[in-house]
Parts: C-alpha cells; sequence; structure tokens
C-alpha cells in the first residue's frame, strides 16, 4: 500500500488510483464491483429489516398471560426482588419458620394469585412464605389474614381482600411495553438494593 494506490470498498484490495472509481458511496476497482456491492448492501438492509419485522411479530405473538407470557416475566423480577431484597431473610409470614440454606421459602400471596387478578404484583399482597405453608397448606390464608390484620390493621386487610377496589390488570398496564417497563422497574431494583 502506497499514497499512489487505494482501497476497493468491495473485494479490499489495493488498486493504482487510476483504476479507482470514486463514488459516494466509496472507491470501487471496477462497475462490476460498484453493483455487487449495492447488491450485497440492499440484500443486508432487507435481511436487517426482515429480522426487525420478524421480532415484531413474535413480540405480537407473545401473551400477556401463560408460560413465557408477559406477566410472567414481570412475576419472576417481582419475586425476585421481593425475596432477595425488600424481604430478604425474613422468616416464614405464617408459621414463623426461618430461611435457611436448605428450606426453601416462597413469595407467597395474601390474596391467591390468579392468572389475571389485580392484587396478583401488589407488593401490600406479598410476603414471605416456607414451602410448607404456600405449597402444602394452601398458604395457610386465616393465619395470613390475622398476621396482616396485626401489621397493617382490618381496614387494609378488607381494602386489599376487595377485588372491585382494585384496577384490572388490563387497566394496570394497557400495554406490553407497561409490562416490560414495570418488570425492567424490579429488575433495576434488585441490582441496586444491597447489591442484588
Amino acid at each position: 500500500m502506497t499514497n499512489s494506490t487505494l482501497k476497493c470498498k468491495h473485494c479490499k484490495k489495493y488498486f493504482p488510483r487510476g483504476q479507482i472509481i470514486t463514488l459516494p458511496g466509496g472507491r470501487f476497482c471496477s462497475m462490476d464491483h460498484v453493483i455487487l456491492h449495492g447488491k450485497a448492501k440492499a440484500q443486508a438492509t432487507k435481511a436487517k429489516r426482515d429480522r426487525a419485522q420478524h421480532k415484531a411479530a413474535k413480540q405480537q405473538v407473545k401473551k400477556r398471560t401463560g408460560k413465557g407470557g408477559y406477566y410472567e416475566n414481570l412475576k419472576t423480577a417481582l419475586h425476585y426482588y421481593v425475596k432477595h431484597c425488600l424481604r430478604k431473610g425474613e422468616p416464614c409470614y405464617t408459621c414463623g419458620n426461618p430461611q435457611t440454606q436448605s428450606n426453601c421459602h416462597h413469595v407467597g400471596h395474601f390474596v391467591p394469585a390468579k392468572e389475571v387478578d389485580p392484587r396478583r404484583f401488589m407488593l401490600e399482597n406479598l410476603r414471605i412464605q416456607c414451602y410448607s405453608c404456600n405449597s402444602i397448606h394452601s398458604g395457610r390464608r386465616m393465619e395470613y389474614r390475622q398476621r396482616m390484620i396485626e401489621e397493617k390493621g382490618i381496614d387494609h386487610v378488607e381494602w386489599l381482600e376487595c377485588e372491585a377496589n382494585h384496577k384490572s390488570l388490563l387497566e394496570q398496564y394497557p400495554d406490553i411495553e407497561s409490562i416490560k417497563k414495570e418488570t425492567a422497574k424490579y429488575r433495576r431494583l434488585a441490582r441496586l438494593e444491597n447489591g442484588c
């Protein structure tokens, strides 16, 4: 390579200045390479556009509910935040069983977490429970309620229990972006708080 040679944008080889064609899109050694480079660039642009359209189509197909749905992603992020940051190390809310390496604690719901229940993602509805209370004994609803009354008062518990007091999930998250934003919020909080 010398000052008297220039590189072809298509084949990447060096040619004498006099053999190079200079165009707004670059320098080329021949018109054939101008055409080939243009076709390759057009194909790459089309492939990129096709990938973007395919990704957008997949996002449209992905559902709010069900396995792999947007609500499932939100639940995972929220439960991780509650278990590992917000209520880290707390004993089981309903029996007092302490958390240890060998006993797996869950995030339990005061109001059972039905697929589209409006309280499903409310922090007020979530506490730490041991596997036995949450899974085997279906959340120990009576004990959970009594503890909530002691902690928050009967008015708060009755407000939480009444579904009519809460906006539907569609009102809380009117579009997919709002669910993704909420998911990102809990992931960010988990990273920020206590080095989670």
